[in-house]
């Protein structure tokens, strides 16, 4: 069941891959070596395999894959045919690589190989030239477009990140702002509570006997403001008190 299920996955993992395109061009080059001198050569470079056609003995197949699909199979290479009288070679364009920029590394490769076999082929140094220039003219093309795309997404950054840049500063001197206010309104709660404390240094019980005691020591007579002064207590809270001692009957008279 388990490679049903595998069998399915692969199947559907290889719909949505996209084939790539081949594409390729020809070298005019006439062989004035031995296949078998071409074939030493080719045996140096690690990174290709080589093998005669088996449709043209007298042609040598170089091939280097560069990327496989997931079943294995060349997905992204490139094949030189050495024949005796030219040199095809044939490569693949995967579908987010441009096709410009996929020629010139394949000319840089092909170029890199034939450099093994300068004293195995004669080629037309003409010919080649022109491969080249019209390679390199569209790649230069390809730069030319690239770099104005890059640059416009640069510009377009640029932009973002000023904007952005403004935005931290306002939010930075707004910071600023607020620890200035929070720094005013913690002095003030603290001022606050210090007030509070000494409103609350006498519960109301204490005062009430403070009252008494003042009383009785001033031969019944009461200076409301002196006491609320002496004891640092609000005039109207020690009013209250007095009043609460007149209702309960503890005190009787009038204050002074």
């Amino acid at each position: 069941m388990e490679d049903v299920i595998k069998s399915t996955k692969t199947q559907e993992q290889e719909k949505t891959i996209q084939k790539p395109e081949v594409r390729g061009f020809r070298i005019n080059a006439k062989r004035v070596s031995r296949a078998e001198d071409l074939i030493k050569q080719l045996s140096q470079i690690s990174f290709i395999s080589y093998t005669i056609d088996p449709n043209d003995s007298k042609t040598i197949i170089a091939l280097n894959v560069e990327a496989r699909d997931i079943s294995n199979n060349p997905y992204n290479f490139s094949i030189i045919y050495f024949k005796p009288n030219e040199i095809d070679v044939i490569y693949t364009i995967t579908p987010k690589k441009s096709s410009k920029l996929r020629k010139l590394e394949v000319l840089s490769y092909v170029l890199n190989i034939l450099s093994f076999c300068a004293d195995i082929y004669s080629i037309k140094i003409e010919q080649l030239a022109q491969i080249t220039e019209n390679i390199l003219l569209d790649a230069t093309e390809y730069f030319s477009m690239d770099y104005q795309e890059l640059y416009t997404k640069y510009d377009r950054l640029k932009e973002e990140n000023e904007g952005l840049n403004k935005k931290i500063k306002m939010v930075e001197d707004s910071k600023k702002e607020l620890e200035n206010e929070v720094y005013t309104l913690k002095n003030k709660m603290q001022e606050l509570n210090a007030k509070l404390q000494g409103l609350e240094k006498y519960s109301d019980d204490v005062l009430a006997l403070k009252i008494q005691e003042w009383i009785a020591e001033h031969n019944g007579e009461f200076n409301l403001a002196e006491f609320a002064k002496v004891y640092n207590v609000p005039e109207t809270r020690v009013e209250q008190i007095l009043n609460n001692l007149i209702a309960e009957g503890y005190l009787e008279g009038s204050k002074g």
